[in-house]
């Protein structure tokens, strides 16, 4: 029988030694054409080089309809010179999901803003059963209310978060288990088109500036007063930070004591973590709990970010893209909502030293079970490479592969051509419900492409939608367990995370070749706990709040 083998040829012989791990197919296809999309995002890109061309933009995946699919809105940006050339106005779009297509419906919907658009994210603030949006901007930023008829309402003035500043990601929690959704902005630097700062590499090429060229300021916390309306209470909450620069949020529970935590993504500034003091007030920890710098102790220029327990041990890990020549950072819970970089030692710090990082998330793209990591690249200098030769523009979306708690990257296999994509926000989600996670990368001045998951669904999985009481219909806040066979897998029901993105609030969990769940635990966001036996796999189950 060896004999035989080894006459095989040498393809064949591989195949039958690692059967699981050789694929001749990529893992995501570039179906952007396929499902109809057209859009081209414009960042106003001058001679100048202004500081916000630099920033955007995103995006979110959210069902308005409620008809159990996703739709798209993807936030535009405009010129920024005083005659434009384009016909018309750029502006944000809405696309519905019809059958596997994205459908323009922007201006019967009425969600068309042409400000200078950054990022967005949805939920239902307002508990009448229909996702909302909210949108971040140079400027004022806007609340569209949903009607609940395919159109919007822009409430901004109404419900008091505007916030006329430059903001870049945001994100929805119930911090205070109230049973509504309260509001988190992260804004940038005191910044304006007519401040803008001229900025040269050795006194002669043109750049972008940096963040440390501008003065950073404070984010904003709104408490969502249960009237569709909402109050600031940055400084109340004990959240202000005058200087920071915040550019990524994710609203966590860190130390698993059931109330949401805040961690920021800072540019140039230590990172902050707001511990929740349960009493509507938070403690900035992110020194102590080892989340402000890296493993050196040096504060990065932090931009995505997302939580999720990479390691499968029950508890909220973090992880940070950062600036190129910085290595991006993975921090490692260690069950008491206490951390330690661990990059070096899963083999995520040398691929990503001359990457800079944006839009990222975990993600269990072959739904194994194991929380892999994808990371959308793309520097801000579109002439990097006349300043390092090592550096480029457009830079690879990379994947790395989570095998029991380490990485290896395979970037190759995502199976796109990697030297043309610059990436900002990037979002996540079963955009064709079979049981994938698909994603969407939002390019700078570039177009928007939508890769479709090729081989998660050839494993097992299970598709978990909560729908929560009171206001907070979609769950958001609330940490499911899993468990099939000898596995305990944990997901937690995030509105926000990677930058300037929103994603399926839906829980994909990634079950191998399993074919029941033993037992599902739900610590709903209010606290509340329900068990759950013998659920089926391969489906989409909706657990409503008992």
């Amino acid at each position: 029988m060896l004999h035989k083998i080894f006459n095989l040829p040498l393809f064949l012989f591989l195949l039958l030694i690692f059967p699981t791990t050789i694929s001749a197919e990529p893992y995501f296809r570039d179906v952007t054409t396929e499902m109809h999309l057209d859009f081209h995002h414009i960042n106003g890109f001058s001679d100048e080089r202004r500081l916000v061309e630099t920033m955007g933009s995103g995006g979110v995946l959210f069902d308005f309809d409620n008809d159990d699919d996703l739709d798209l809105y993807l936030v535009q940006g405009n010129s920024l010179s005083p005659k434009s050339d384009n016909p018309t106005e750029p502006n944000n779009r809405l696309y519905r999901n019809d059958d596997g297509v994205f459908v323009d419906i922007t201006f019967t919907a009425k969600v068309g803003d042409t400000g200078y658009g950054l990022g967005a994210v949805a939920v239902d603030y307002n508990g009448d059963g229909y996702r909302d949006l909210y949108v971040t901007n140079l400027g004022r930023n806007i609340l569209y209310k949903n009607n609940g008829d395919n159109t919007f309402s822009d409430v901004t003035e109404e419900a008091g978060v505007a916030c006329p500043l430059l903001s870049a990601s945001a994100a929805f929690a119930d911090i205070d288990r109230d049973g509504d959704l309260d509001l988190y902005v992260c804004n940038y630097v005191e910044y304006s088109l007519e401040t803008d700062i001229p900025c040269y590499f050795r006194n002669e090429l043109r750049i972008y500036c940096g963040p440390n060229e501008y003065h950073g300021i404070a984010d904003v916390l709104y408490r969502n007063n249960g009237d569709g309306t909402f109050t600031d209470i940055t400084m109340s909450a004990g959240i202000y930070e005058p200087t920071t620069r915040g550019l990524g949020v994710v609203c966590t529970d860190v130390n698993n004591d059931g109330w949401i935590d805040i961690y920021v993504a800072n540019d140039m500034s230590p990172n902050t973590l707001f511990i929740n003091q349960k009493n509507g007030t938070f403690k900035e920890e992110g020194i102590q709990r080892g989340v402000a710098f890296n493993g050196d102790g040096i504060a990065n220029g932090s931009m995505g970010v997302d939580a999720g327990d990479y390691d499968n041990d029950g508890d909220i890990d973090l992880w940070v893209t950062n600036f190129s020549l910085e290595a991006n950072c993975l921090m490692q819970n260690d069950g008491t909502g206490y951390f330690e970089d661990v990059t070096f030692e899963t083999k995520l710090a040398n691929p990503s030293f001359y990457a800079l990082g944006f839009g990222t998330r975990f993600i269990d793209y072959d739904n194994d079970g194991w929380l892999d990591i994808l990371v959308g690249n793309g520097h801000i200098w579109d002439n990097v490479d006349q300043i390092d030769d090592k550096l480029s523009y457009a830079q690879p979306v990379q994947l790395f592969r989570n095998q029991n708690g380490t990485f290896t990257e395979i970037t190759e296999k995502v199976g796109l051509d990697q030297n043309n994509y610059v990436v900002r926000g990037m979002l996540y989600g079963d955009i064709d419900t079979d049981g994938d996670i698909d994603v969407i990368l939002c390019q700078s001045n570039r177009p928007t492409v939508i890769l479709r998951n090729e081989i998660g669904n050839k494993n097992s999985w299970v598709s978990i939608k909560l729908v929560g009481l009171e206001a907070n219909i979609d769950g958001i806040g609330s940490q499911v367990r899993l468990k099939t066979g000898e596995h305990t897998i944990l997901r937690e029901v995030i509105c926000g995370a990677s930058y300037l993105s929103g994603n399926d609030t839906r829980l994909s969990f990634g079950l191998v070749k399993n074919d029941s769940v033993d037992n599902l635990e739900i610590r709903w966001s209010n606290g509340k706990v329900e068990h759950y036996r013998n659920l089926p796999t391969r489906d989409f189950i909706t657990i409503r709040q008992r």
